[in-house]
């Protein structure tokens, strides 16, 4: 279990066995929940995923339950970026989270472009 996280960062692992306990509201477990099921290399938007949970108007609610996300890279809440592509906030920073998904990119020469 331990060497699945260098394995991810090694870019030789795109989802983990790893077991874990979603501790929060059920609210916050259903968002959380979503975020497992966005695959490696792909995003999500937070209004998308306001839609996947059928309540388009919870999207500051779908925002903050990511952003209370503790287990970041089990629970991919880099994944989720704005409505229009742009980079959103993430609580170990843009730069991180560029990274994170520049690492997941399956063409990494071009995706991201528009994040720069």
């Amino acid at each position: 279990m331990k060497q699945e996280p260098h394995e991810y960062f090694e870019g030789n692992r795109t989802e983990f066995d790893i077991p874990i306990r979603l501790v929060g509201s059920d609210f916050q477990k259903k968002v959380w929940e979503e975020l497992i099921k966005i695959p490696y290399g792909k995003t999500e938007s937070y209004l998308g995923l306001s839609r996947k949970l059928n309540n388009e108007k919870a999207i500051r609610a779908v925002a903050s339950a990511n952003g209370a996300n503790a287990i970041s890279i089990l629970v991919p809440c880099h994944r989720i970026i704005g409505s229009k592509g742009e980079l959103t906030g993430y609580a170990g920073g843009l730069n991180t989270k560029k990274e994170l998904l520049k690492l997941e990119s399956s063409d990494q020469s071009e995706q991201l472009e528009i994040f720069i």
